[in-house]
């Protein structure tokens, strides 16, 4: 891995007056670090866009949605479900339609009883 440079906003920032400054001042302020490749694809992207990086990677981060792990237990049971759902379609579907109305009756009656 190459050499990391820390990027802060004034790395970016085209010229400001005294008052704008000073405003940013009681800005909150991260740093982060690229590899010399990241970095140079940062930089291409930005010169094209011809925007400060601190303006696209506001842009970026308020923009997107952040995708929340999901428990793998959900996921299994979410699939169980799916696949019952499928075979109750399924028999309803079919010429036998008497004995799922039957089940989904012993269903509904093992449901309440758990409450």
């Amino acid at each position: 891995m190459g050499t990391l440079y820390p990027l802060t906003p004034t790395h970016f920032l085209k010229k400001v007056g005294k008052n704008q400054r000073q405003e940013m001042a009681k800005d909150i302020r991260k740093t982060i670090r690229f590899s010399e490749k990241e970095f140079s694809l940062i930089q291409q992207r930005l010169d094209l866009a011809e925007i400060s990086f601190s303006d696209f990677a506001r842009s970026t981060l308020l923009k997107k949605k952040i995708k929340l792990p999901i428990e793998r237990e959900l996921i299994y049971e979410l699939n169980k479900i799916g696949n019952n759902l499928n075979q109750i379609a399924k028999r309803v579907n079919s010429d036998d339609r008497k004995s799922v109305l039957v089940e989904l009756v012993e269903i509904e009656r093992a449901l309440k009883d758990l409450k």
